[in-house]
C-alpha cells in the first residue's frame, strides 16, 4: 500500500509539472486591482493589556454572524509565557468585534500542553462567496500549532500540527476536542527537509475536484535548512488527505518559498478567483524590502505551480500600530468590499488584528494599551494636569494668591501668548511672568537612584522650585534644561513650581521677540511665554550617562565609528565601572562591542572615548535612511545599571566649499543629490511655538507629501522630535540656531555661547544634519562667529571634514556664506536664475519665495515682477524657479523654499494672509505654502505635482478651489490649469466621460511645468480632472463653480448620499446650528439656524475692538461625499482652545450631533493618499470628554460628511461644547444639533424663528449678529492690500527716538557728510576720538541701545561705551566691538544693562583711534 502511494504522489508531480503553467503578468494585475486594500481601518482586535499578544485572525461567517479565530499568547516577551491559546469573536459588519471566549485552552499533560493556536479549516475558497466552514462527517475541523515548549511559538522546542473539531455551534465559544497526537510531526519518517526545524501555521481546504488526487488539502509552513545551500528560513508546503486525520506529504514541497538566509514565507490563505487559485501570504525579513515584514499574494492554476506578485505589496507597515510588522493574511469579500485582516504589530512590541479595506470605512476606536517603557531609567512624563496663571506685577506682590485664582488647567506644552501676535500690530505678542505649578505622586522611589527635571523648552527663563526647594533661575528657550533633583524629590506627593518669564527687550540670549526692535534685522518671528515643550522627570543610577552624554559619528570614508560617552558620578563613593557600546544594525545583530573600564571619584565626570571598524556598513542615504542602534551602557559587577539607546546613520557628506575642485554639487554617500528643501518656522495658529508630538508628527507628514527632501528649521532650534523623524525618514536637515541677534555684552556671549553648546550635543548624532546654521542673515562681529565655529568643530569631528557651518545671506566666520536669491520678489530676472545659482558664490540657494495672499486669483499669462500678489503668481515664480534649478542640478548643491507655513512676523504690519477681509490676521511672513492654520494653496499641489513620484502617492489638482466664482459674471472662456504627477490627464466639463463635455487630454512635460488647456469653452458648473499612470485613473479633482449651468450628469456626485442629517425619530430639536454660515433649511425641511454671538465665540471676541469671527471661519465649494445637503458642511468654523459653543437648556440628558468635514487634507489625492494624524482634536460638552483624538479625515476621507452622536448631561441650565486639546491643525465643525426626548422643552434662546439675536445681545456684540450680520457677505468682503487707515491704532508698538549723530558732541578728526541718503559722522585720523549723545528716557525699564554705524577699515574696533546719569555717575561701562562693513550702515546693539529710571543720561563712545568709523544714529527703544 505504501508503494501504491508512492507511485501515486510521483504521477501527481509528473501530471503537475506536465501542467505547469505562469499565470500572466495582466491577470497578475487584475488581482493586485481587485485584492488591494488601500485604507487602514486600524485595530479591530488587541490586547486589554501588556500581558497578552494576539496573532493569526481566521474569518468565517455563519448565518448573519461573521466569526474570527485568533491565537492569543500570554506573555510580555518572547520567553516569559506559557503559549498559544484559540479564541473566538463576534462581529455584525465584519468592523466591531466582540469577543466570546476560548475554543483551545491549554490542557495539562499533554504534547500540546503549552501551545493550542488553532486556525479553522474547510473554508469556502470562492472568492466572494459564503466564506463559511464546511462540515465533514458532521463536524467542524481546525488545525493547530501544538508543543509543550513554552514562548511565543515555543521558542525553546520544536512545534507541530494537531487537529481538533466540534460538533457544538461555531457562534458560541467552547472547547473542541483534539486529538492525543500530532497529525504532523518533525520526527514523521517522512517529514522533509524543509521542516525538521519546526511546523507553523496550518490551515486545510476542501478540494473537491481532488486537483492534487485527494480531497483535503493543507498548506502549511515550517522552519528548515535548505540541504544544499544551508540556508535557513521558513517555507510553505503541502499536506494531503482524504481522511482529515492521516496526511501524506506532497513530494514537491516546498512549493512556494523565497531563498534568503532568514526569510519567512508563510500563513499561506487560498481563494479562488474564476480560474485562478491565489495564495495571499506573508514575508518578513526579505532583503529586497525596507521594512521588516508585509502581506501581497502568488496566483496559480493547479495549487502548486505559483507566479509571485512583484509589484505594490498588499499590506506593509505604515501606521503606528503596525510600524514593526503589517502581516499573517485573512482576506474576504463582502458587499462589493474587501477587507484584509492581518496581525500588526508596533515598536513596543504590542501585537493586535487590524484590517484594511478596498473603500474607506472610518477609523477603528480599538487602540492598543498604554505601553509599558522598556528603560533601565525610570521616565515619568510631566505633562498632563498643571495649572497656570499669569502674573500681574502691577499688583502687590502679596496678592499673588489671589492671582492664583484665576489659574487655568492646561497640558504641556503650552503657551500664554496664542493669539495675541495676530491683531495687525507692530508689537501684539504677549510678555510677561507666567505660573506653572503640579502636584505629582511618585510612587516607586528608590533611595539608591538619582532623579532629574528634563525642561525641553521654556520661554524664556524658568525659576524652579520642587517641594520648596529653589534649584535658580535659568536661561532656556529652546534647548533644554536637566536638573538633578535628587534631594528634594520624595516619596508620594511632590509638588512642582515654573515662573516662567519672558519679558520685554531681552538683550542676553540668541532668541528674542522681533516685536520688541525697531531693527530690521530683529523681525522674524514671536517667542513663546510659558513650558512649550515636554517635561520629564527621570529616575537613574547614582553613575550616569549624561544627558545628551553619548557622540557617535563615522570618519569621512565611513570606515570607523567613533564613540565618546560622558559618564559621571553621582554617589558618595568612588567606583569603577564598565562602560559598554554596542552597535547593532536594523534586524538587532551585533556589529561591534566595545568596553572599557573606568573609575570615577565622588562628583567626577569623564568622557570614555573608543572607536571601532566597520565593513561593509549599510549606509544611510535618502532613499535608505538605515539605522544602526548604539546601545550605551554602565555595568557595575557585570550588571548593567544605566542605558541609552541612540539611533545612528552611518553616511558620508561632501560640499563644494570643503572639496575646491570646481563641481558645485553636494555629495552624499560619493553620489551628487540635488537638495530640494524648505525652511519652517515651527509656528501654529493659536499656538505660535507651543508644538505637540502629534503637531509635529503632523507637519512632517505634511512636508514629506510635498515632496521635499530637506529641511531647514528656520531660524532657531525646533522640537527635538524633528530629528529624529529627519534621521528616519531621509530628510537631509540644516538645523539653525539663532537669527540676526546681536548685542555686545558679556551676558549675550555667555549665554549664546553656552546654549550654543547644547544645541550641538542635542543633534550631532543625527545623520539626518548636514548643516550647522550658525544664524541667519548674521549680525556676529567675524572673530565671535569664529569662536562659535570652533565650538561646532571641537564638539562635532565631521563639521572640519564633512557638515559645514554657515551664515545666511550675511556674516563672515563661519564656512560658508550661503547666499538668498530672491529674484522676481525682491527685483532681479528670475529668467537668470539657473546661471545665477550655478555661480560659484552661490550653489546652494538658503532661501526663495513669494509673497501671495490666499484667495487672491490671476489670470494665467507670463509672470509679472510688479504683478498682483496673487496666488497664481506665486504658482508661476516657484514652478519657474524649480525647472531653472532642475536644469541646472548637474552644477548645484540645490535650494531651500521659503516658507512651509507661514508665520507671525512681529516687528512689521503684514496683514494680507488672505484674500477675504475676515481672515486678515497678523503681522505675518505670508509667504507660506500653507496658511498659519494649515490650509494648502496652489503652490503646496505645485510641488507635490513635481517631486512626489506618481508610483508613491499620484494626485491631480484643479485650479484652483478658491477661485470658483471665475466664470460668475458671465465669461464662459478661460485657460484651465491642473498640477499633477500622473503621466497625463484628461479634463471634463461634467461628471460624465462623454465626447461633448471632454475638454482634452494633456501629456506630463516633466519638472517645472504643469498642465495647461488654453483657451477652452467652459459650459457647465463640474470640472473634472483625471490622473493617469501607465494606463489607469489614478486620481480625480473636481471643482464646482459659480455662475454656469449645471453639468448634465451633475446628480452623479450625490450617488453616495445618505440622509446624514435627518433628525433622529422621537427625539425634540431644540437646536441646530450651521457652523460658520447663516441660516440653512435642509433637504428634509429642517431649519439650522445661523451662527453667531448668541451661541459661539472665538479668540478674537477676547479682544477689543476686533471682528469677534476674524480668522476662525472658511468655506468650500467642494462637493461633500455622502450628502445631497452640502451647504451645511461647506462653511465651517475652525479654532482651538478659545473655540467653543454655548446653548442654554433645561437641565437633563441631550443628544448632541455633530458634524464633521476634512475640506483640506487629501484634494486630488489616490487611494495612496494618507491624511491621518494631520488634524487631531478633542471635543468636551460642559468640561466631559465625549470625542477623544478625533481625526475626521480617518474618519470620512476628503470631503465626506462625518457625524458623531454623544448623549450628554446639562447642568445649571447649560451646555458648553468646546475644544480645549487640539493635538494636531484646528478643531474644525460644520454644524451642531442638540435633542431632547423631552417633547415639551423649547429653545432659551433663538428659537428657529421669533427673537431676532440683536435684541438679545449687549451693545457692543450688536453689529456681528444677525440680521445685521451676514457670513456670506463676510465671504464677499475682499481686499487685496490693507490700506494704512484700516489698520488698527499701533498702542503696543515699544517707542524707539532716534538720535543722529549729527547732532551728538563729537571730539578729535572728523567730518560730517551724506552717505548712502544718511548724513553721518566720519571719524579720520586722530587721537582721543569720541562722541557723545544726550538722551532721555521715559518708563523706569531697560533700554536698548542701537548704533547705527559703518566700518570701512576691513578690521573689527573695540571702542568704549559708557552710559553716564545726569549726576556724572558711571552706570555702564563696556568696550563694544563694531565689526567691518564694507560700505553699508549696520547695527550693534547692547543695553542700558539695568533698569534706569525716567530721565536724562549721556551715551559716550570713545576710543584712541576711530579713524575709518562712522556713525549714523543712536537709537533707544
Amino acid at each position: 500500500m505504501r508503494k501504491l502511494s508512492l507511485t501515486f504522489f510521483c504521477m501527481i508531480s509528473a501530471l503537475s509539472a506536465f501542467a505547469q503553467r505562469d499565470v500572466a503578468q495582466e491577470r497578475m494585475e487584475q488581482i493586485f486591482e481587485e485584492a488591494k486594500t488601500p485604507y487602514k481601518y486600524g485595530l479591530v482586535v488587541a490586547p486589554e493589556d501588556n500581558h497578552h499578544k494576539i496573532d493569526c485572525p481566521t474569518v468565517f461567517r455563519q448565518g448573519d454572524k461573521w466569526l474570527m479565530t485568533y491565537v492569543v499568547y500570554n506573555g510580555k516577551g518572547g520567553t516569559d509565557g506559557r503559549g498559544y491559546e484559540t479564541w473566538l469573536a463576534e462581529s455584525d459588519n465584519l468592523l466591531e468585534w466582540r469577543t466570546l471566549g476560548r475554543v483551545l485552552s491549554y490542557r495539562d499533560g499533554e504534547w500540546d500542553c503549552n501551545q493550542r493556536g488553532g486556525f479553522p479549516a474547510l473554508p469556502d475558497m470562492e472568492w466572494g462567496g459564503s466564506y463559511e466552514l464546511q462540515t465533514y462527517k458532521d463536524r467542524h475541523w481546525m488545525t493547530y500549532i501544538g508543543g509543550e515548549g513554552t514562548g511565543y511559538e515555543a521558542v525553546k522546542a520544536p512545534l507541530f500540527v494537531g487537529l481538533a473539531w466540534t460538533k457544538g455551534d461555531l457562534s458560541t465559544a467552547h472547547e473542541w476536542e483534539s486529538l492525543n497526537k500530532p497529525i504532523l510531526s518533525i520526527h514523521d519518517k517522512d517529514a522533509q527537509w524543509w521542516e525538521k526545524l519546526t511546523q507553523y501555521k496550518s490551515t486545510v481546504y476542501w478540494d473537491k475536484d481532488k486537483t492534487l488526487g485527494a480531497p483535503f488539502v493543507m498548506f502549511y509552513n515550517a522552519g528548515g535548512r535548505h540541504m544544499e545551500t544551508g540556508l535557513k528560513g521558513e517555507r510553505v508546503g503541502i499536506a494531503l488527505s482524504k481522511d482529515m486525520k492521516t496526511w501524506k506529504r506532497y513530494p514537491g514541497n516546498p512549493v512556494f518559498a523565497h531563498e534568503a538566509d532568514g526569510t519567512i514565507t508563510g500563513d499561506a490563505h487560498i481563494q479562488k478567483m474564476g480560474d485562478v487559485y491565489v495564495m495571499f501570504y506573508f514575508s518578513a525579513f526579505e532583503p529586497s524590502r525596507r521594512y521588516k515584514a508585509f502581506n501581497t499574494f502568488a496566483a496559480s492554476y493547479d495549487l502548486v505551480h505559483w507566479t509571485d506578485w512583484t509589484g505594490e505589496d498588499l499590506i506593509i507597515p505604515s501606521k503606528n500600530y503596525d510600524e514593526l510588522f503589517a502581516h499573517k493574511s485573512y482576506v474576504v469579500k463582502h458587499d462589493g468590499v474587501v477587507y484584509h485582516f492581518y496581525c500588526a504589530v508596533n515598536n513596543a512590541e504590542q501585537r493586535g488584528i487590524a484590517v484594511a479595506t478596498s473603500k474607506p470605512m472610518g477609523r477603528s476606536a480599538v487602540r492598543f494599551p498604554k505601553p509599558e517603557t522598556k528603560n533601565r531609567r525610570m521616565l515619568t512624563e510631566l505633562n498632563e494636569d498643571w495649572k497656570t496663571w499669569l502674573i500681574d506685577h502691577s499688583q502687590p506682590a502679596n496678592t499673588n494668591s489671589l492671582q492664583r485664582n484665576n489659574a487655568i488647567n492646561c497640558q504641556l506644552p503650552h503657551n500664554w501668548d496664542d493669539y495675541y501676535g495676530y491683531r495687525q500690530l507692530t508689537h501684539g505678542n504677549l510678555h510677561g511672568t507666567a505660573m506653572y505649578v503640579k502636584d505629582f505622586t511618585l510612587d516607586d522611589y528608590q533611595s539608591r537612584k538619582r532623579y532629574f527635571l528634563r525642561f525641553e523648552g521654556v520661554g524664556t527663563y524658568a525659576t524652579i522650585q520642587l517641594n520648596g526647594q529653589d534649584f535658580g533661575r535659568h536661561p532656556v528657550g529652546r534647548t533644554t534644561l536637566t536638573l538633578d533633583v535628587t534631594d528634594a524629590l520624595r516619596q508620594g506627593s511632590n509638588h512642582l513650581e515654573v515662573k516662567a518669564e519672558h519679558p520685554e527687550m531681552i538683550a542676553d540670549m540668541p532668541w528674542v521677540c522681533g516685536g520688541c526692535s525697531s531693527e530690521w534685522g530683529f523681525s522674524e518671528g514671536s517667542q513663546p511665554l510659558g513650558i512649550f515643550r515636554p517635561v520629564v522627570l527621570e529616575g537613574t543610577d547614582e553613575i550616569r550617562i549624561e544627558p545628551f552624554g553619548v557622540h557617535i559619528w563615522n570618519d569621512e570614508k565611513a570606515a570607523n565609528v567613533f564613540v565618546d560617552t560622558e559618564v559621571k558620578n553621582y554617589g558618595k563613593t568612588t567606583e569603577t565601572i564598565e562602560v559598554v557600546n554596542k552597535l547593532s544594525n536594523a534586524d538587532g545583530k551585533q556589529v561591534f562591542r566595545l568596553a572599557r573600564k573606568v573609575t570615577l571619584a565622588p562628583g567626577e565626570m569623564k568622557v570614555v572615548r573608543q572607536h571601532s571598524p566597520v565593513e561593509n556598513p549599510v549606509l544611510w542615504s535618502t532613499d535608505n535612511p538605515y539605522l544602526y542602534k548604539l546601545a550605551s551602557m554602565i555595568k557595575r559587577d557585570t550588571k548593567t545599571t544605566d542605558e541609552v539607546s541612540t539611533p545612528f546613520g552611518i553616511r558620508t557628506i561632501s560640499w563644494p566649499v570643503k572639496r575646491n575642485d570646481g563641481d558645485g554639487r553636494f555629495y552624499l554617500n560619493g553620489k551628487p543629490v540635488f537638495i530640494n528643501g524648505v525652511c519652517e518656522y515651527e509656528h501654529q495658529f493659536g499656538q505660535s511655538h507651543a508644538f505637540s508630538r502629534e503637531q509635529v508628527a503632523a507637519r512632517v507628514k505634511q512636508i514629506c507629501a510635498a515632496g521635499f527632501n530637506g529641511f531647514r528649521d528656520a531660524h532657531q532650534p525646533h522640537h527635538l522630535d524633528y530629528q529624529k523623524y529627519w534621521d528616519e525618514k531621509g530628510i537631509l536637515f540644516w538645523t539653525q540656531f539663532s537669527a540676526h541677534v546681536w548685542y555686545d555684552t558679556p551676558e549675550f556671549r555667555e549665554n549664546f555661547k553656552k546654549l550654543l553648546r547644547q544645541w550641538v550635543k542635542e543633534r550631532r548624532n543625527s545623520p539626518s544634519v548636514v548643516i550647522w546654521g550658525l544664524q541667519n542673515e548674521s549680525t556676529l562681529p567675524r572673530e565671535f562667529a569664529q569662536e562659535c565655529s570652533e565650538i561646532i568643530r571641537e564638539m562635532d569631528p565631521t563639521a572640519r571634514t564633512m557638515r559645514v557651518i554657515t551664515t545666511c545671506n550675511g556674516g563672515e566666520g563661519t564656512d560658508w556664506n550661503v547666499i538668498q536669491n530672491w529674484s522676481g520678489t525682491y527685483g532681479g530676472d528670475v529668467t537668470k536664475y539657473g546661471k545665477e545659482l550655478s555661480r560659484k558664490n552661490q550653489l546652494l540657494n538658503g532661501e526663495y519665495g513669494a509673497w501671495r495672499s490666499i484667495g487672491l486669483h490671476t489670470e494665467s499669462g507670463e509672470f509679472e515682477v510688479n504683478g498682483t500678489w496673487s496666488e497664481d503668481r506665486m504658482c508661476r515664480l516657484m514652478e519657474t524657479k524649480i525647472r531653472l534649478a532642475e536644469q541646472a542640478r548637474d552644477s548645484v548643491c540645490g535650494q531651500f523654499q521659503w516658507i512651509y507655513s507661514s508665520h507671525d512676523n512681529p516687528g512689521r504690519r503684514q496683514p494680507d494672509e488672505a484674500y477675504r477681509k475676515i481672515d486678515k490676521v497678523g503681522p505675518f511672513n505670508y509667504k507660506g505654502l500653507v496658511a498659519p492654520w494649515e490650509e494648502p494653496l496652489d503652490v503646496y499641489y505645485m510641488y507635490r505635482a513635481n517631486y512626489v513620484p506618481a508610483a508613491k502617492d499620484p494626485m491631480v489638482y484643479l485650479v484652483s478651489h478658491t477661485w470658483t466664482d471665475r466664470f460668475k459674471e458671465g465669461r464662459r472662456r478661460a485657460t484651465i490649469e491642473a498640477y499633477s504627477n500622473c503621466d497625463s490627464v484628461l479634463l471634463y466639463n461634467d461628471m460624465s466621460d462623454g465626447k461633448v463635455t471632454f475638454l482634452g487630454r494633456k501629456g506630463n512635460n516633466g519638472v517645472g511645468t504643469h498642465f495647461v488647456w488654453e483657451n477652452r469653452d467652459i459650459r457647465y458648473n463640474v470640472l473634472r480632472a483625471v490622473g493617469y499612470y501607465k494606463g489607469k485613473p489614478v486620481a480625480e479633482d473636481i471643482i464646482i463653480l459659480e455662475g454656469l449651468e449645471r453639468a448634465p450628469c451633475f446628480d452623479a456626485l450625490y450617488q453616495e448620499a445618505k440622509p446624514v442629517l435627518k433628525g433622529e425619530e422621537g427625539y425634540n430639536y431644540l437646536y441646530r446650528i450651521n457652523c460658520g454660515g447663516d441660516e440653512y433649511t435642509d433637504s428634509f425641511g429642517q431649519l439650522w439656524s445661523q451662527d453667531n454671538l448668541g451661541y459661539s465665540r472665538s479668540w478674537a471676541a477676547n479682544f477689543e475692538g476686533l471682528n469677534p469671527y476674524l480668522a476662525s471661519q472658511r468655506t468650500t465649494s467642494d462637493p461633500i461625499r455622502g450628502t445631497r445637503d452640502w451647504t451645511l458642511f461647506q462653511s465651517f468654523r475652525f479654532g482651538r482652545h478659545q473655540l467653543e459653543y454655548r446653548f442654554p437648556v433645561a437641565d437633563g440628558i441631550y443628544r448632541i450631533e455633530f458634524y464633521f468635514t476634512e475640506p483640506w487634507h487629501g484634494t486630488g489625492g489616490s487611494a495612496s493618499t494618507d491624511c491621518e494624524g494631520l488634524r487631531i482634536f478633542d471635543v468636551m460638552v460642559n468640561d466631559s470628554l465625549v470625542l477623544d483624538n478625533l481625526d475626521v479625515w480617518a474618519e470620512s476621507g476628503h470631503d465626506g460628511a462625518c457625524k458623531k452622536v454623544v448623549y450628554a448631561v446639562a447642568k445649571q441650565g447649560l451646555l458648553k461644547i468646546h475644544f480645549p486639546e487640539v493635538k494636531a491643525g484646528q478643531a474644525l465643525i460644520s454644524g451642531i444639533a442638540i435633542a431632547s426626548a423631552n417633547q415639551e422643552l423649547k429653545p432659551s434662546v433663538f428659537p428657529a424663528s421669533g427673537l431676532k439675536a440683536s435684541e438679545l445681545l449687549s451693545a457692543a456684540d450688536r453689529n456681528w449678529v444677525a440680521p445685521d450680520w451676514s457670513w456670506e457677505a463676510a465671504d464677499k468682503e475682499l481686499l487685496e492690500k490693507t490700506p494704512k487707515e484700516l489698520l488698527p491704532e499701533d498702542k503696543n508698538a515699544r517707542a524707539s527716538v532716534a538720535y543722529e549723530a549729527e547732532t551728538a558732541s563729537v571730539k578729535g578728526t572728523f567730518t560730517k557728510r551724506e552717505h548712502r541718503k544718511q548724513m553721518g559722522v566720519f571719524f579720520g585720523k586722530g587721537k582721543k576720538n569720541s562722541i557723545e549723545w544726550s538722551v532721555s528716557t521715559g518708563l523706569a525699564q531697560i533700554y536698548a541701545l542701537r548704533f547705527k554705524y559703518m566700518n570701512t577699515t576691513g578690521k573689527p574696533l573695540p571702542v568704549r561705551m559708557q552710559f553716564i546719569d545726569s549726576k556724572g555717575v558711571t552706570l555702564k561701562d563696556d568696550i563694544l566691538t563694531f565689526p567691518e562693513t564694507p560700505d553699508k550702515w549696520k547695527m550693534v546693539s547692547t543695553t542700558t544693562g539695568t533698569f534706569i529710571n525716567a530721565g536724562y543720561y549721556k551715551v559716550l563712545l570713545s576710543a584712541e583711534d576711530m579713524n575709518g568709523l562712522a556713525f549714523d544714529a543712536l537709537e533707544i527703544q
